[in-house]
């Protein structure tokens, strides 16, 4: 019967390696809400899928420190908190570790924890992604229903305005690549909303835009009018 102590190691080492497999998303995805992120049947099955990966190499460390792990801490992993945090960052090198390498037909094929963790891990982050893309999707035809379609580039150029410079020029670069090859009218607005959720923050700040340019054109018909003609000459 394990003891309270290493009960209490395993649990802190489960907890840094969510940590860790969250923060990965969160730089992935820079552009979503925390919400939109971590509040989807596929993120918890990820990260049960890391907490049980996670809670093996926990246990097996003592096992297996000398032939998969190598390090300065070996001689202290009978501490709990030392254990803790070998196993909680150190687990995906493990679960991504193929004990059997086999060449077939030229191409080395591992067999072992990777062949596991690899396609199930993989297989969570792909339909996660595809989540995150439909949600993006719906947001946007909400949008494209409520504001025509040249709104949307008045207010990418709101936008622009109220970044820093750095932020400005990559902002630049990426609406000049929407504007190339004149696009379709839904796919370039599509492309500039994805513009300016990647710079607001979430569904309410690309809205709050698209709202604050609508309102602006309203007293200001001239600007109106040549915001549609560059809307035009783009798509056209």
């Amino acid at each position: 019967m394990p003891d309270f102590q290493t009960i209490l190691g395993c649990l802190l080492a489960v907890i840094i390696a969510i940590v860790a497999s969250s923060m990965e998303l969160m730089s992935k995805y820079q552009a979503r809400t925390i919400g939109e992120i971590f509040f989807s049947p596929y993120y918890f099955f990820f990260v049960l899928l890391n907490a049980v990966f996670c809670t093996l190499v926990y246990w097996a460390l003592p096992y297996i420190s000398g032939i998969l792990v190598r390090s300065e801490f070996l001689p202290s992993l009978e501490n709990p908190l030392v254990r803790a945090i070998t196993a909680g960052l150190g687990y995906l090198v493990i679960a991504r570790t193929s004990l059997l390498d086999i060449n077939i037909r030229g191409q080395t094929v591992g067999i072992g924890f990777d062949g596991i963790y690899s396609t199930l891990a993989q297989y969570l982050l792909r339909h996660h992604d595809l989540r995150l893309r439909r949600k993006m999707w719906e947001d946007f035809q909400k949008a494209f229903s409520s504001y025509p379609p040249h709104i949307f580039l008045g207010a990418v150029k709101l936008l622009m305005r109220q970044l820093s410079e750095y932020d400005r020029e990559e902002f630049e670069t990426t609406l000049a690549r929407l504007k190339s090859g004149q696009p379709k009218s839904l796919d370039f607005c599509y492309g500039l909303y994805i513009l300016l959720r990647e710079y607001t923050e979430g569904r309410e700040g690309a809205e709050a835009f698209l709202s604050q340019l609508n309102e602006v054109l309203k007293s200001d018909p001239s600007f109106e009018k040549t915001l549609r003609e560059e809307f035009a000459a783009i798509t056209s």
